[in-house]
């Protein structure tokens, strides 16, 4: 690491290392927030050890890698003219979230938005299941099925698409007939885009670095062009 990195975390100092990584990402996260989030990291270390959930093994990783990653969405999700926001009866569908990323993280950070986390594997369905009851979260749902199983009469419309895991391509074929009127896909992305994919319009993009570790990060923000914004 340079030495003008961030220091890392402590692992054995979870809450202050959430409290420190939301301020630094201008997110900051309330104490019963904070609490949640580390039962959340302790339940998903505990079932990692039997049921590959998250590649990222280490309590470390998994606050800046998994739950700062996600929260960063809030960054583009917050109330700004003309995008989307947070508030109540706002439906997100999260594509591929395995273990909650970034939809059941953005879920307890706002508790008005009515996340459906969509996850086709049976083990770790089970565990967002486990810890949804064990957090006590309401108007979180999970989906086991792929995104290009679903039909429009089934689930939605929703007002917003997320993803980390799958494949941008599948998600942004697979969305314009899943989404609201005015609905919009956030991808999660390593760097910015190089061109703006054919039927969508960019409404924004933001580029950052992970609080302990600056890795590089990007947020796409996108609307059908059929879409009104």
């Amino acid at each position: 690491m340079s030495p003008s990195a961030p220091a890392p975390p402590d692992p054995a100092l979870p809450a202050a290392a959430l409290m420190e990584g939301g301020l630094r990402l201008g997110i900051p996260l309330s104490p019963h927030t904070v609490a949640r989030l580390v039962l959340y990291m302790q339940e998903l270390t505990r079932w990692n050890a039997k049921v590959n959930l998250t590649g990222h093994a280490t309590q470390a990783d998994i606050i800046n890698k998994d739950f700062l990653d996600s929260l960063a969405a809030f960054t583009l999700i917050k109330p700004v003219p003309g995008l989307i926001r947070p508030g109540p009866g706002l439906q997100v569908l999260d594509v591929g979230t395995g273990a909650g990323f970034p939809g059941l993280v953005l879920k307890l950070q706002d508790p008005d938005l009515a996340v459906t986390l969509l996850e086709p594997s049976q083990k770790k369905a089970a565990f967002l299941h486990h810890i949804i009851g064990l957090l006590g979260v309401s108007g979180a749902t999970v989906l086991i099925a792929r995104v290009e199983d679903l039909t429009p009469g089934q689930v939605g419309p929703f007002d917003l698409i997320t993803s980390r895991a799958v494949r941008p391509e599948l998600i942004l074929a697979e969305a314009p007939r899943l989404l609201a009127p005015g609905g919009q896909v956030l991808l999660f992305r390593a760097s910015p885009m190089s061109e703006v994919p054919s039927g969508y319009r960019l409404l924004r993009e933001t580029s950052f670095t992970l609080p302990f570790t600056n890795d590089p990060r990007t947020l796409s923000l996108l609307i059908p062009i059929s879409s009104p914004s």
